[in-house]
């Protein structure tokens, strides 16, 4: 059998549009979903900042309260867990099938593609898929519809910023100990020799580690008060007699001062470090949250990344300077020295997901500006990007394109901290995952948004930090594999997200090990359901809350 698609689309075309809209009507009848992308009007300036001021210092994402006084808003739809998992489950999938027929779409159909049986003609298979596409972009219009009016929205917002202000007001507790003389402390060392975002990553461990065992952070030596605000009120390094090193087992004892390990991977490692989930909030925080654990980690950069009053200057006058207004997509190219730890991404495919982006907006908003915020290490994307898409606004950081070089960059850490501030504050931020960069701006979002995790679209990896404790899915179905590379599964299987770090291949498939035939390949995302890694993270002062 041979021929051009009037042998194929004629046969089967109706019938695969058919199936893929009774597939996601289907999706839009069981479960209530979102696309936030659309929920951002041209006429904001920026996500609004769900935090608020008490005494010059954020406490937690409330507008009206006091750091005792815990949020009460009118009564809500309050969702079942199950509801929340489900909706995910069902949104991550139509994610990931565009993503799948984006791909099909761009790469398989160049060319004629033969077999024995049939010549398809690739114009119009390509025709079908972008058809495809655009149905699940009225579908995601649709799910984000259904939940503006059950209520749901309003829930989600309260939920966020009530468990939100919790975490702070213990960081807060933590870290202005009636003593500083007889405090226990984590003495954390500025001294690591890398980039701005591997640094703060650092200052991240380092917190962690503190709210774990109950002690104050002091870091020492280093200039932290040239960027943020003070970590604590009056602890210092002059506080810091008789450092003892780790291992954890001095934390619950009599040992006052311990250090903690400058390269970030402390032995033995204990349970709270991420992306671990402590016990007293988790069932709050998974019903609320795509992804819980940069959630968490989020909550100690809302904490420690408070820009100080210069800082915020920089941020202000960029922004009136360049006019920054949503909706607007964030795009972050990391080319110099990327090449030495992951793969390298054209500008093309970072625009490529820029352009889905107003494409699904348009369903809202005809017409609307075109433009992004573009942050990279290489000057010379920046005239390449006003060349290749004149049709786009292309806002950047003006200091960025002086200082493209890696060499330059290391010196002019007010210029990254800006862009990485800008960023967070985009409507879409379109990055990789495995810059430090990257992962450093999508941790902020969390504390931007109720669930921050939607509004970030990674080329390469899915969300880790290094170090990480082994993060697991179970299968919700079996699977056969239908081509190489494809581990087998069974329900109830458990699957080990990645090797070292979860890969995304961003066609439905990541890479694990199934832990019980021990068999390493590719799984099916839409299979299997995320396994929270629960452990008992102790707090030992009054919390002052009607709610946990």
């Amino acid at each position: 059998m041979s021929g051009s698609l009037a042998g194929v689309a004629t046969k089967y075309r109706n019938w695969l549009l058919a199936a893929m809209v009774v597939f996601f009507t289907a999706f839009s009848i069981t479960t209530l979903g979102d696309l936030p992308w659309l929920t951002q009007k041209q006429s904001n300036l920026s996500p609004v900042p769900l935090q608020y001021q008490h005494n010059s210092r954020v406490i937690s994402n409330a507008s009206t309260t006091t750091p005792h006084q815990p949020l009460h808003l009118f009564p809500v739809y309050e969702p079942s867990m199950e509801h929340e998992l489900v909706q995910r489950q069902v949104e991550g999938t139509c994610r990931r099938t565009n993503g799948l027929s984006m791909i099909r779409s761009n790469n398989s159909c160049k060319k004629k593609v033969k077999s024995k049986k049939v010549e398809v003609n690739a114009n119009e298979l390509k025709n079908i898929l972008e058809e495809i596409q655009d149905r699940i972009r009225v579908t995601q219009y649709d799910l984000r519809q259904l939940k503006d009016v059950d209520g749901s929205r309003t829930w989600r917002e309260r939920e966020a910023a009530e468990l939100s202000d919790l975490i702070q007001r213990r960081l807060y507790a933590i870290q202005h100990p009636p003593n500083c003389t007889t405090a226990k402390t984590v003495a954390c060392r500025m001294e690591r020799g890398c980039g701005i975002g591997c640094q703060l990553h650092h200052v991240l461990y380092c917190v962690m580690a503190a709210y774990g065992s109950q002690r104050t952070l002091v870091l020492y030596p280093g200039n932290w008060n040239k960027y943020f605000l003070p970590i604590n009120s009056s602890c210092n390094s002059s506080h810091l007699t008789n450092i003892s090193r780790w291992p954890a087992t001095g934390l619950e004892g009599d040992i006052r001062v311990i250090e903690f390990p400058l390269w970030d991977k402390p032995v033995p490692a204990p349970d709270y470090m991420p992306l671990s989930l402590p016990r007293d909030i988790w069932r709050r925080l998974v019903r609320f949250h795509g992804d819980p654990g940069a959630w968490w980690v989020g909550q100690f950069f809302q904490y420690v990344l408070r820009p100080n009053q210069h800082l915020q200057d920089i941020i202000h006058n960029l922004t009136t300077t360049l006019d920054f207004q949503t909706p607007i997509v964030g795009v972050h190219i990391r080319l110099t020295d990327k090449k030495k730890e992951a793969k390298l991404h054209s500008l093309e495919e970072y625009m490529t997901q820029v352009e889905e982006y107003y494409k699904v907006l348009d369903l809202k908003e005809k017409n609307a500006t075109r433009r992004i915020y573009l942050a990279s290490d290489e000057r010379k994307i920046f005239s390449d990007a006003k060349i290749k898409y004149p049709h786009y606004q292309i806002l950047y950081n003006p200091e960025s394109e002086k200082l493209g070089e890696l060499k330059l960059r290391r010196y002019s850490v007010s210029s990254c901290l800006t862009d990485i501030f800008m960023l967070s504050r985009c409507s879409l931020v379109v990055a990789t995952l495995s810059s430090n960069i990257g992962r450093l701006v999508y941790e902020i979002m969390q504390s931007l948004y109720p669930d921050g995790s939607l509004y970030f679209s990674s080329l390469d990896n899915d969300y880790f930090v290094h170090f990480q404790r082994p993060k697991l899915a179970r299968a919700r179905f079996p699977h056969s594999p239908r081509r190489q590379g494809v581990i087998k599964m069974q329900t109830g299987d458990l699957v080990k997200e990645g090797y070292k770090y979860p890969i995304n291949f961003h066609n439905g498939f990541a890479e694990g090990i199934n832990l019980r035939t021990k068999e390493k390949g590719k799984y099916p995302y839409y299979k299997v359901e995320s396994v929270y890694d629960i452990v008992n993270t102790s707090y030992s002062h009054d919390d002052a809350t009607g709610k946990l």
